[in-house]
Parts: structure tokens; C-alpha cells; sequence
């Protein structure tokens, strides 16, 4: 679990423990003791006062944890930060990825619109990394185009056009050649098109030219 979430929860358990406690104190004066039986009135009372001392003792445990945490030196955590920061910077095309995926070789005459919809079906059919004609997809990433031809994010793209990406092979090879699917679509409303998928052992994709730059949204603290 993250660092943070967990001590976000501790904190939580923490109020509520305290919150129970409370309730529990505010109950027994409201209850009229003396209209139960001796026998009930012993046992309420055991029941409220174990039910308080477990309270406390987990009070005290949770204390003992955010404190533990608190004063936890920071290379104790820089592990899990550090592999939170490794992924983020592949997701974000950061860093180059390698592994192994398959290659979807589409020709020439196909235009942006069905290039960008295989796009979104490779995303969706479990691709972890995605890479077309050599350039790196981020999230953001679209294609478009003008008089000049195809565009990857303003940029000039020419057929074929290949994406290659990373993930398990089997279930995207599956996946993208089942009828119904996209490149089905494409077979019939481009009669000859040089269409194929194949599985590839191991996949390296470059790093993303640009990053994107946030002007406005900012990390919440």
C-alpha cells in the first residue's frame, strides 16, 4: 500500500477510535442503571469497560504507527518512491520501454480518423507501451491531418504505418485480429490493403520527443 494512503487510513482509524470511545462514555450516563437487573448491570458495565480498553489499546497502537512514520528516515522510503516515479515516467513516455508486444504494419490510402481508432484499439486491448513509425505515444497524443498527409501530433507521418507495442503478445494478437474488430473494419473498407499482425519477442521504444508542460493544473498537497 502507499506510504501515503496508509497513513491517511491510520489517521482515519485513528479519529474513529477516538469518536467510539466518546460515544461509548456518552451511552453509559444516558443508560438508568437502575432499572436493570443487578446481573444485566454488571454485565453492561464489563462489556463498556473492555470494549474501552481495546479502544485505547488500538488508539495507542495507531499512535505508535503514525509516530513510527513520522520519524522514518527518508531513504526508507525512497524504494517505493522511486519505483512510483519509474512507472510514472513510462506511462508518460518518459523513458525508453522494452518488452515484448506485437507489430500492426498498415499501409498506405488509410485515413487519420481509422488510423486513430486502431490507435485507441491497441491501448484497449492491453498494450502497456505504444510506438508508431518510430515515435513514442503518450496520452495525449492524436492523430490528424491536413494537405500534407497523416499528422502524429503535428508531425508528418508517411505509410506504412507501424505500431508497435508492448504487452502480452498472445491476448493483443488475439484481440486486434478477432472478427468485428478493427482491423476487420479496415480489411473491408480498403480492399487490398497491406494489413498485418504479427508477435514479437521483444519490443524497445524510444523515449517521447516532447514532455507536456502544465500551465494551470497544478498536484494537489
Amino acid at each position: 500500500m502507499n506510504i501515503r494512503n496508509y497513513l491517511a487510513m491510520t489517521l482515519v482509524c485513528f479519529v474513529l477510535g477516538i469518536s467510539l470511545v466518546a460515544q461509548l462514555r456518552a451511552r453509559r450516563s444516558q443508560w438508568s442503571l437502575g432499572d436493570v437487573p443487578n446481573v444485566d448491570q454488571s454485565a453492561i458495565l464489563g462489556n463498556l469497560v473492555v470494549a474501552n480498553a481495546e479502544l485505547r489499546s488500538e488508539v495507542q497502537k495507531l499512535q505508535g504507527e503514525i509516530q513510527a512514520f513520522e520519524q522514518a528516515p527518508e531513504r526508507a522510503v525512497l524504494p517505493q518512491m522511486t519505483e512510483d516515479l519509474r512507472r510514472m515516467r513510462l506511462v508518460n513516455g518518459r523513458d525508453p520501454a522494452v518488452g515484448p508486444g506485437v507489430e500492426v504494419r498498415v499501409g498506405g490510402g488509410v485515413n487519420a480518423v481509422d488510423l486513430q481508432d486502431l490507435l485507441n484499439e491497441v491501448r484497449n486491448v492491453g498494450a502497456e507501451a505504444i510506438g508508431l513509425n518510430g515515435v513514442r505515444i503518450t496520452v495525449s497524443s492524436s492523430l490528424s491531418s491536413d494537405e500534407r498527409g497523416v499528422l502524429l501530433d503535428g508531425q508528418v507521418i508517411t505509410p506504412p504505418f507501424v505500431f508497435q507495442a508492448i504487452g502480452d503478445p498472445t491476448t493483443m494478437s488475439t484481440a486486434l485480429n478477432r472478427p468485428g474488430g478493427e482491423l476487420a473494419i479496415l480489411k473491408v473498407g480498403y480492399p487490398g490493403l497491406e494489413l498485418s499482425v504479427k508477435t514479437l519477442p521483444r519490443l524497445t521504444l524510444p523515449a517521447a520527443k516532447q514532455s507536456r508542460t502544465f500551465v494551470l493544473a497544478k498536484p494537489v498537497k
